[in-house]
């Protein structure tokens, strides 16, 4: 992994040489592509995230793998914020590299953000 600077959290690796963060090369404090409105509600973002993993894992362990991680990081109440959508299709994916592998997971995780951003712009 020389070369390689790892980050967690929400920033985005950037090109070797270029700055970001307070000129701290390998962080991108670029504005990200916002695809959830403040007033999504909690089981509408559910039914998307559901119904875009249910082809490849099926309707019961897409079900429930959202509810149990929607519960785990404390989505709950009417929204769901553009962070906590953002947290849980992370957790989703990890979880979803076990079953589809890291590119299908990604893809699949992708899929279910067009859809989040479909749906809302069908508003």
């Amino acid at each position: 992994m020389a070369g390689r600077t790892r980050v967690k959290g929400p920033c985005r690796p950037v090109a070797a040489g270029a700055r970001g963060l307070g000129g701290v090369p390998g962080i991108d404090t670029r504005p990200r592509v916002t695809y959830l409105r403040p007033d999504m509600t909690t089981s509408e973002a559910v039914q998307t995230v559901v119904k875009v993993m249910a082809p490849y894992i099926g309707d019961t362990m897409a079900r429930s793998a959202t509810e149990a991680h929607c519960e785990k990081l404390g989505i709950a109440g009417d929204s769901v914020s553009p962070g906590q959508l953002d947290a849980l299709l992370g957790k989703l994916g990890g979880g979803l590299n076990i079953f589809l592998g890291r590119e299908k997971s990604a893809a699949l995780i992708n899929e279910v953000r067009q859809a989040v951003t479909a749906r809302e712009a069908a508003r």
